[in-house]
């Protein structure tokens, strides 16, 4: 007998049945993924047309209970690769021979046909060539900023004492441009303790520490129409100095849990979303919302408990979503079960409307969370392709139904009903600006799944490719309502920076694709190109923006 050569054995001692082929051609070895190693060509090689090799087989050596560990190892991986919920590559278009639909895995699932935020959809292989690599941070997008250093002089404002004639100014400014968006202050209290502040000196007591949040945030706070003021500007303003008398006293009110506690929580993580630093705002907004737990129940709530509880839970959930930190991925869908009390009839007319705004978008939100508990639902099923595309569609169709029924629902203070869907007027209102730009999030949740099919090249029914239209027409409208509010500083700038881009980005995927080009919405060119004018703006706040920037103007330029 040769030596070399293998000595021929009878496997019908050792002889067990194998569940799965040993080896697997080149291409599904690539791939990760299962051969059935059909001849001439498996079945992935047969749809694709690539080349099946299969090295040579030898008899297995393993044992059955090797095999069976091999079996455990690689459901594990299995597990892993489906909780690192990376966006699937696009499947390629099926044959005549594969013409039926194939059901989505679980995991492809939930990373496809949900939104994802801007740094998860530039992980998108259509996006590889403006993905940032100018930071080794593992949020490049996110926001997350060095602390800044003090201003190179003191502000005149802060001595022993406030100046109560800039105090006033930045009080009334405050309640004008800030607390309608989220009114969790007493103004007539307010208003109280930021005098008596001024009049006796910030003391070291929770209600100093909230009066000199309330000058802070009135001294950035501008109408909408105001162009923003510079990254630099900000570091050297007097709203930064009252911002950083204000910190020192956070560690006294994280001594007691209390309403005033949380609403100094949360008017500091405020700031912090007007200075673009939305890690520590989201942190702040957790803390409060931590805080507010302690009081946010019972047979007769506080309003103003109500109104702080409410305010914390958005602010947190929309920034924590957006910010995709590695252990708060998964938001809760159990919305707060109650809305916060009116205020008494006999307030004045502007706190009133304030307070329609704010049931408004509350009302928002629990549409759109009822909206992802259905799509989560169908998700969850074993469907196949098509059929679970149809149940999504028949889900837009309902929620659709019940935004164009909260809109005609809306008192006339805050409407959003604009002259003409086609050519919105101009906004001028903040509170309408806001709740716009709330309905574009819903609009982008039900339509995402349709858009994702579109731009990864799958077969989709009519019906889908129709909510795909509407879907990308939804992202043209989102930067037209954004627009008023381009270089507009407020709480949620970073967010709107961020939803632009992604729509945007979206628009640009779709673009390359010559057969898709009937989708895209008509003007959207001159919008990008405004868009861009927008991220040039705030690029030097966000930290690898201006890389993003560079590339997607580069990208814009092919067409």
């Amino acid at each position: 007998m040769t030596p070399n050569k293998r000595a021929t054995i009878s496997r019908g001692s050792t002889a067990y049945a194998r569940k799965r082929a040993v080896t697997a051609c080149q291409v599904c070895r690539a791939r990760r993924t299962r051969c059935d190693q059909k001849k001439p060509r498996c079945s992935f090689c047969e749809t694709t047309g690539a080349q099946c090799v299969t090295e040579p087989g030898a008899q297995s050596s393993f044992d059955p209970a090797s095999l069976a560990i091999l079996a455990r190892l690689e459901s594990v991986e299995n597990k892993l690769d489906a909780l690192r919920g990376s966006t699937p590559r696009p499947s390629p278009p099926p044959t005549a021979e594969s013409s039926t639909p194939q059901p989505f895995p679980s995991h492809q699932l939930v990373s496809s046909l949900l939104p994802q935020n801007l740094d998860q959809l530039l992980q998108w292989s259509v996006f590889e060539r403006i993905r940032p690599t100018s930071t080794s941070q593992p949020h490049a997008l996110a926001g997350f900023q060095p602390p800044h250093q003090p201003p190179s002089q003191p502000a005149a404002l802060l001595g022993d004492e406030l100046d109560p004639s800039a105090c006033s100014h930045y009080l009334n400014d405050f309640f004008a441009h800030v607390h309608p968006k989220n009114p969790v202050l007493d103004e007539l209290t307010a208003r109280r303790v930021v005098r008596r502040v001024c009049l006796d000196g910030p003391g070291w007591d929770p209600e100093s520490c909230l009066a000199l949040l309330i000058c802070a945030n009135g001294a950035v706070a501008h109408p909408l129409t105001t162009q923003a003021s510079t990254g630099e500007e900000m570091r050297r303003s007097t709203s930064r100095v009252l911002f950083q008398a204000a910190q020192k006293r956070l560690g006294i009110v994280l001594d007691v849990a209390g309403v005033v506690q949380a609403q100094c929580l949360f008017l500091a993580g405020v700031y912090l979303m007007s200075s673009l630093r939305p890690f520590d705002a989201w942190r702040l907004f957790q803390h409060a919302l931590a805080m507010c737990q302690g009081f946010s129940s019972g047979d007769h709530p506080d309003p103003a408990a109500e109104s702080i509880y409410w305010t914390c839970w958005k602010s947190e959930r929309e920034v924590r979503w957006e910010l995709g930190l590695p252990d708060f991925r998964d938001i809760s869908l159990d919305a707060p079960q109650l809305f916060p009390s009116l205020p008494s009839p006999n307030q004045e007319e502007d706190m009133l409307r304030a307070w329609y705004f704010y049931l408004s978008e509350i009302s928002l939100w629990r549409l759109e969370m009822d909206a992802r508990v259905e799509i989560m639902r169908s998700l969850s099923e074993p469907a196949h392709e098509n059929g679970l595309l149809e149940q999504l569609a028949g889900i837009a169709d309902s929620t659709f139904e019940q935004i164009t029924l909260w809109e005609q629902s809306l008192p006339s203070v805050v409407s959003i009903a604009s002259p003409s869907p086609a050519d919105p007027a101009v906004e001028d209102d903040v509170l309408r600006f806001v709740l716009r730009g709330r309905t574009t999030y819903i609009n982008e949740l039900i339509s995402w799944p349709f858009v994702a099919c579109v731009i990864a090249g799958r077969p989709i029914t009519r019906r889908a490719r129709n909510w795909a239209l509407r879907g990308l027409q939804s992202h043209l409208r989102r930067l037209s309502h954004n627009e008023p509010g381009f270089y507009y500083r407020h709480h949620g700038t970073w967010l709107m920076v961020r939803s632009s881009t992604r729509s945007l980005c979206l628009l640009l995927a779709v673009a390359q694709d010559p057969s898709a080009h009937d989708l895209l919405p008509e003007g959207w060119k001159e919008m990008a190109l405004r868009t861009m004018d927008m991220l040039r703006f705030w690029q030097h706040e966000i930290e690898g923006m201006e890389c993003l920037v560079m590339q997607l103007d580069q990208w814009l330029s092919l067409y």
